[in-house]
């Protein structure tokens, strides 16, 4: 059944009128992760997400009490300070059935409960699990599993982030398995059933024609919905450029008679391929996302880059720029738009000293902070998730290597 979707719900592309302050931009560390041995987690690779109260939440890929990754809380302090809490250690069931390394960041819904996913775990093949807090001040905050993936038709290993729909359904993708002879990954919708169970829907199974996978294969970030209820999506591979190709964007449109069809709207190739990114749109309906790798050879193998797809006569056109190294290189995160002011901001895994932060002002790319500027990288390095902003303009994000303790950071920068 088609759904009419809420743009305030359609938390992959909001879009946010800050006070983004100008001059240099202002870059600090907020925590260090390793300041506790590897018992506070390690390796952050999921995006972050910001209360109402001013408290973020993410989660460690590594580390935490049984080394298969956390889900976090860090909360300001006087003096500037940010203490960290651990809200659950994954790997805590002996038979491993919670989950095991979170590759994707949480949401929230509005009871204050937290939804994400984990690559590993269940029975081998991930988990969607719900997060929610304690009844209690100085309780723990309570796992529930709402789904476990089996490794067939249903998909495999997660990577993406969740997004809800205005009625409560969850959907993402799987990177992997699902489909009867070709393991490419699905899209999924999550539908809670009313006794405390989830039921899961394929909404649709990659490389579902064989070959190349004309269709896309290995999904790696989640879906974004626009105000129609079409989603969009990105393949890191497939697409038909040769090989088993170079990756594409999708969309999914719901039926009438229920059912989803996919329409792919872009094909990737040598100048910018594998996208790893999820979909970000402004408020003219324009696609925007990066590419991981292809172009400019500044990086290995390409730099890659930032592109934006805009609809001319009925059909997709790609407006790409590239990374060459020195001014970054390798974006793994989608970008943050502040469309009224013609802004964006994304980081780059590679490039620069070790990755970036950047800022394009309409067409005008500018790098706002090269990582490991400080001596053995303490400021962190390999930023791969996309920013998140507050309402007086600071972003934050999170590198998965570098800090004190080289197991990374969260980091706050003001452009």
């Amino acid at each position: 059944m088609r759904r009419t979707i809420k743009s305030l719900l359609c938390a992959s592309f909001f879009f946010l009128a800050v006070a983004f302050a100008a001059g240099q931009s202002q870059y600090q560390v907020l925590y260090s992760f390793g300041a506790n041995g590897s018992g506070d987690g390690s390796l952050p690779k999921g995006k972050l997400i910001l209360d109402q109260q001013g408290n973020l939440y993410g989660t460690t890929y590594g580390g935490g009490a049984n080394a298969n990754g956390t889900a976090f809380e860090l909360s300001p302090s006087t003096g500037g300070q940010w203490s960290e809490a651990i809200l659950y250690n994954f790997g805590s069931n002996s038979d491993g059935s919670d989950g095991a390394f979170p590759a994707a960041g949480l949401i929230l819904d509005s009871a204050g409960n937290l939804y994400g996913t984990t690559e590993r775990g269940g029975t081998v093949w991930g988990t969607v699990f719900e997060l929610s807090p304690p009844s209690q001040q100085g309780g723990a905050w309570t796992e529930t599993v709402l789904y476990t993936f089996s490794g067939g038709t249903d998909g495999c290993y997660p990577e993406g982030k969740l997004l809800f729909d205005a009625a409560g359904n969850l959907y993402g993708t799987a990177s992997q398995c699902g489909g009867e002879t070709v393991s490419a990954g699905t899209a999924f919708e999550l539908t809670p059933v009313g006794d405390g169970t989830w039921k899961e829907t394929v909404l649709h199974s990659f490389c579902s024609e064989g070959g190349n996978c004309r269709d896309g294969a290995d999904p790696k970030a989640g879906v974004t919905f626009d105000t129609a209820g079409n989603l969009y999506g990105t393949t890191y591979a497939g697409g038909g450029g040769g090989g088993i190709g170079y990756g594409a964007v999708y969309e999914l449109s719901p039926s009438a008679g229920g059912g989803w069809t996919e329409n792919i709207l872009h094909v990737f190739g040598q100048n910018a391929s594998h996208p790893m990114s999820e979909i970000n749109m402004d408020e003219s309906g324009n696609l925007y996302g990066t590419a991981n790798g292809g172009g400019l050879r500044g990086c290995n193998p390409g730099c890659g880059g930032v592109f934006k797809l805009t609809k001319v006569g009925g059909e997709w056109k790609n407006l790409l720029f590239q990374f060459n190294g020195q001014n970054g290189g390798n974006p793994a995160a989608g970008i943050f738009l502040v469309s009224q002011k013609n802004l964006a901001f994304g980081t780059t895994a590679y490039g620069g000293n070790g990755g970036t932060v950047y800022e394009f002002q309409g067409a005008k790319h500018t790098v706002l902070y090269n990582f490991c500027s400080q001596p053995n990288c303490a400021d962190g390095s390999v930023p791969t998730t996309a920013l998140i902003s507050d309402t007086s303009g600071h972003l934050y994000g999170t590198t998965q290597e570098g800090g004190p303790y080289g197991q990374g950071v969260v980091f706050k920068i003001t452009p």
